[in-house]
């Protein structure tokens, strides 16, 4: 990683990629060739395990109440719970707080936020270990007459090469897993009469918002959820074609909006747009706001020019360049298998395997989305008085959210860009970053093992969540995963697979899959932490 603070690169060189790639192979013998090989246990010690006549007694359970589990899978998708509109979330978390009471949960409240409430819910099955799982229970909004089936029915249908999914908005992201979760928890409950860890529950109704209030939800709890052992969450996690791919972290994000208003800055149009032929003699605050845009970032060297910016960025340790090593050798022909419909090429014509290490490697500053004057059908002839963009920065280890919005404040001010306005939007998700060596990631490789798949690891995802409340504020291990299938979370015709084939789960196989993981984890050698 480019670290000269006088360098405004701040990105993974192809010089280092191909120094690191010479080190690995240098030292072949001291990488793992698979990802099993970073198990603590031989495989036969995992399968004898998970291979309790007690796990086989609930995975019959499971099988036997199918029809019960998706039709309460169903009821909780055609509740809406869509925050941006304001529609259902309480009801929703109404919802919650009853499914965990039914559950056996000796605690199962709201909790109130300055946004829409929270849920808390405890489990305590007296076992030595506690695990906390998180949930969301917000959905994205949708346009009905887009859907092949209405969002909120939660019709079972035909969708090859599926034999039957549910489609309804949130069936994978993420009520549908939330229910899967709760069906298997019961049928453990219904054959054992308890669980094998003790479970807390927190819930976020405004993860679709960027959590803005989940911290509100945690507070109360923080001292309790501090002596957990771990952060695990199961829920289906196969790609369409069955493979697996899981991180151990995410990148932070850091969301801003500037605006650029002629009133402000002295000059153009002050009040209103104007007539764009008076262009000849003002000054246009959209084209300010281009300049200032163009001087944070060179899109043509790839170089986000801000002071400071790639400063803080740790170097890949050595776990982190062990994985990369499994993933750019053994799965190079699955990298990029998701997008490969939707590009040509890479930036810089990189390999694949380069795109990898800079995907999970490299901070970035992108537009979301730029606005200036009319939008609408037709032609409008003018000079707009204001322009406004969003941005929007995935910041890696050890990068900051707070620091590096100061240090883009600080770039426009020292420029002469002092008079846009910067606005900090979102709950300013922190990076999260997990050792694949702690015992809850091991458990998760071990339900994977049973199951006959071996899952690509990546360090961490490119993408945010509030993963970081856990991992960092708490100091917990965090995993997740499990069988099963869904996709097209926050687009049309949204699914989760009810009938899977010979690759992928069904819900039946998916909840047994939670089973299978708890029971790992339970049963792990040693305590719960890394």
């Amino acid at each position: 990683m480019v670290r000269n603070p006088e360098e405004p690169i701040v990105f993974f060189s192809r010089r280092d990629f191909v120094s690191a790639a010479a080190g690995a192979a240098a030292a072949a013998s001291t990488f793992p060739s698979s990802t099993f090989d970073f198990l603590g246990l031989p495989a036969r010690t995992v399968d004898q395990m998970l291979q309790d006549a007690q796990v086989d007694r609930i995975r019959r359970y499971i099988a036997e109440h199918k029809e019960e589990h998706i039709r309460k899978v169903q009821e909780d998708l055609r509740q809406p719970s869509v925050s941006s509109w304001n529609r259902g979330v309480r009801e929703m978390a109404d919802r919650m707080v009853q499914h965990f009471r039914t559950l056996g949960c000796q605690e199962a409240s709201l909790v109130p936020t300055a946004g829409f409430p929270g849920v808390w819910a405890s489990y305590d099955a007296r076992k030595p270990k506690t695990i906390v799982t998180y949930m969301m229970y917000d959905t994205q909004p949708f346009d009905e007459t887009r859907w092949s089936s209405p969002p909120l029915e939660a019709r079972r249908v035909r969708m090859d090469p599926f034999p039957e999914v549910i489609i309804a908005r949130g069936a994978i992201n993420s009520k549908g897993p939330n229910r899967l979760v709760l069906n298997a928890l019961e049928s453990i409950i219904a054959v054992t009469g308890t669980l094998p860890v003790n479970v807390m529950f927190t819930c976020d109704g405004e993860e679709e918002q960027g959590s803005p209030h989940f911290h509100e939800v945690l507070d109360p709890y923080r001292d309790r959820l501090r002596r957990a052992d771990a952060l695990l969450n199961p829920g289906p996690s196969q790609g369409r074609d069955g493979a697996v791919s899981m991180s151990l972290g995410n990148k932070g994000i850091m969301y801003l909006e500037l605006e650029a208003h002629g009133s402000r800055w002295g000059r153009g149009p002050q009040r209103m747009p104007i007539h764009s032929s008076r262009k000849a003699v003002l000054d246009s605050p959209v084209w300010r706001l281009v300049d200032a845009l163009r001087s944070m970032f060179d899109p043509a060297q790839n170089r986000i020019l801000v002071a400071g910016f790639g400063d803080t960025i740790r170097e890949p340790d050595a776990e982190e360049r062990e994985l990369m090593q499994v993933l750019t050798t053994r799965f190079r022909d699955r990298l990029f298998a998701t997008e490969r419909e939707n590009l040509v090429r890479f930036m810089n014509d990189w390999t694949p395997e380069e795109a990898a290490w800079h995907l999970t490697f490299d901070t970035t500053m992108n537009i979301d989305g730029l606005w200036a004057g009319y939008t609408g059908p037709g032609v409008a002839t003018i000079l707009p008085e204001k322009a406004t963009v969003k941005i929007d920065s995935r910041l890696v280890p050890n990068q900051e959210v707070r620091a590096h919005a100061d240090l883009v404040r600080a770039h426009l001010d020292a420029r002469g860009f002092g008079d846009l306005e910067m606005r900090r939007l979102g709950g300013g998700d922190e990076w999260s970053q997990t050792s694949v060596r702690a015992p809850v990631v091991q458990a998760v490789l071990a339900m994977y093992r049973r199951n006959g798949i071996e899952p690509m690891v990546w360090p961490r995802t490119a993408g945010s969540s509030p993963q970081w409340e856990f991992t960092r504020r708490l100091g917990l291990a965090a995993a997740g995963g499990g069988m099963g299938h869904g996709s097209r979370a926050h687009a049309d015709d949204e699914y989760l697979v009810i009938e899977g084939t010979d690759r992928v789960a069904g819900l039946v196989g998916a909840e047994q899959a939670v089973v299978e993981l708890l029971y790992a984890f339970a049963n792990w050698p040693g305590g719960g932490r890394s």
